[in-house]
């Protein structure tokens, strides 16, 4: 959009005119609840949003998410949304500086501190969906076995579930990167998947209490739940049963490239020699008993890895 067509003063317009240059739409909503953070954290103090370009300002909206406080990756990734639309607001001859640069951002750590599961913590925890059934079992497995993001997860629908080579696959639409992936499933997984479907057709892969789509509340609070359930003081979240399900296929023996091209990521990789089930060619896999106790589940091959095994 021409700079000439923008109102400087209607700040919405220039948020959607800065998105318009994203094609992801991850990527667009990502931005557009940071920026609004920011946008809103300035109209509190008072700040004008392009005038005000002031770096002391950007570094006391740092100080404030210090103190609340947001974790260092999240700081960080805010910073650099800000950045890039103050880029943008230069570039579009708004501004005459980019705060930003000016000021010396904080630091991301090193290693993760997500909190991640042991594999028998795992098992327990998928032990404990499975005693709950439904909706919540399907969505375990996904989490705990296959490493999906949560986004992942509750856009699949009933129709993305297939078959591939007699193996069971799962599509995903919505994946970083927005590319189209295909991941295989375990027969334990299609076993929940099919329990949380009951006969139906079509609509979303996972529904709530209340019949409709999964949120991303629903996969935080069941996950919390079940780690209750199965006496895991941890605090779980989805994104820490992906870091679960590649740290125990990585402790099982996977080696390092498979690890970043199995689970969930954004490299479309349908099902092949090296990552379909090894089972023989029959028509219809063999499907396994239910298990009822975390010593059913050690007994089977734990981590994204269960599903190409």
């Amino acid at each position: 959009m021409a700079t000439t067509s923008l109102r400087v003063d209607d700040v919405p317009l220039l948020l959607e005119s800065f998105l318009t240059g994203y094609w992801s739409q991850r990527t667009r909503a990502n931005y557009r609840f940071i920026l609004g953070g920011w946008f809103t954290w300035c109209t509190r103090h008072e700040h004008d949003v392009l005038r005000d370009t002031d770096p002391r300002v950007v570094e006391r909206w740092i100080t404030d998410m210090q103190q609340h406080p947001y974790a260092a990756n999240t700081i960080a990734a805010r910073v650099s949304a800000v950045s890039a639309f103050y880029r943008w607001c230069l570039r579009e001859q708004l501004v005459d500086r980019n705060p930003v640069e000016a000021i010396r951002r904080p630091s991301r750590p090193g290693e993760s501190t997500t909190s991640s599961l042991t594999r028998h913590q795992l098992t327990d925890w998928l032990a404990a969906a499975e005693r709950h059934g439904g909706a919540w079992w399907a969505a375990a497995m996904l989490l705990g076995l296959n490493g999906l993001r949560c986004g992942e997860l509750i856009a699949c629908d009933v129709t993305d579930v297939g078959n591939h080579s007699w193996h069971h696959t799962l599509a995903l639409r919505t994946t970083k990167g927005d590319k189209p992936t295909v991941i295989a499933l375990a027969p334990p997984t299609m076993q929940a998947i099919e329990t949380a479907v009951d006969g139906r057709s079509g609509g979303p892969l996972l529904r709530n209490t209340a019949g409709r789509r999964m949120t991303v509340y629903n996969v935080q609070y069941l996950v919390a739940a079940l780690a209750r359930d199965a006496g895991i003081i941890k605090h779980l979240t989805p994104h820490g049963l992906r870091h679960s399900a590649i740290t125990v296929g990585l402790d099982a023996g996977v080696s390092l490239p498979t690890c970043r091209t199995s689970p969930a990521t954004p490299t479309p990789r349908p099902p092949d020699a090296t990552t379909a089930p090894a089972t023989p060619s029959t028509a219809t896999p063999p499907t396994p008993s239910p298990a009822t106790s975390p010593e059913a589940y050690r007994h089977r091959s734990c981590g994204p890895w269960s599903a190409f095994v």
